[in-house]
């Protein structure tokens, strides 16, 4: 008679288990078929349509049923754009700084100051109005500034603005800016101003600032109005890239940035 064996968990445990196989195959086949016909029934473009459609319904579900969420991420969108392109203009600013201080050193000027155009506030009708206000200002020794006074300039109380895009550039008394525009030709009088030049600081597809350079003295016989003008346009097209590099990085963020973490 045999002895039975008694089989111990050790015994059990040195077994060689089955590895347990999932097949699914069936599966795939069969959502690859319900693919296939919708494709075939609907066409792939309407199915991408479809799709990009229940993507933007969700969305915008989401922002209706989470109206706090949604502010809180267009507040934080908002200032991630803002300290991307306030980073940008402080890395910029010693660049743009040093270019107009060189400028009014060359050519004996008594300041440099950069417009920046911007947008202002709308009107009844929701047009926008344009403004440029000074955001940089290089001066020559012992001359005071004059960047407060030119803040939020509304452009359409600034003629000479509109004959400047048109020509491009300026060079003469304020005298001979009487009759263009009497307002500024009063204004920069009261600044010292005697004779200035103006060039357009021009973007790929729109202008993005002007530079003016002042004298508050009438120029001594050594001062030439065509070798400045090569001067001051050669330092407005190096300002050119800086701006439009920014202007386009800001265009592009609001692009693409929104629901980027």
């Amino acid at each position: 008679m045999k002895k039975k064996t008694k089989t111990t968990m050790a015994d059990l445990n040195n077994e060689k288990k089955e590895p347990i196989v999932i097949d699914n195959t069936s599966n795939v086949i069969t959502w690859l078929e319900k693919g296939l016909k919708l494709i075939k029934e609907y066409g792939i473009g309407r199915i991408v349509i479809g799709a990009l459609l229940i993507a933007v319904l969700s969305v915008f579900f989401w922002f209706i049923f989470n109206p706090s969420r949604a502010f809180e991420v267009y507040d934080e969108w908002k200032k991630r754009q803002h300290d991307v392109l306030m980073e940008l203009r402080i890395e910029n600013a010693p660049k743009i700084q040093r270019a107009i201080e060189n400028l009014t050193y060359k050519v004996d000027a008594s300041r440099t100051v950069i417009l920046e155009l911007h947008n202002g506030t709308e009107n009844i009708n929701g047009i926008p109005y344009t403004k440029c206000s000074a955001t940089y200002e290089a001066l020559n020794i012992g001359v005071p500034p004059i960047a407060s006074y030119y803040q939020s300039q509304n452009l359409s109380l600034m003629p000479f603005v509109t004959h400047l895009f048109k020509h491009g550039y300026w060079c003469g008394n304020v005298d001979d800016l009487t009759e263009i525009d009497k307002a500024l030709a009063f204004k920069m009088k009261s600044n010292g101003t005697e004779h200035f030049t103006a060039c357009v600081i021009e973007g790929i597809d729109k202008p993005l600032a002007i530079l003016i350079v002042s004298f508050d003295k009438q120029p001594n016989e050594k001062h030439n109005c065509s070798e400045n003008r090569e001067n001051i346009r050669h330092v407005a097209m190096e300002l050119s890239v800086i701006f439009e590099v920014e202007a386009r990085m800001s265009e592009q963020y609001s692009k693409v940035s929104f629901f980027r973490k």
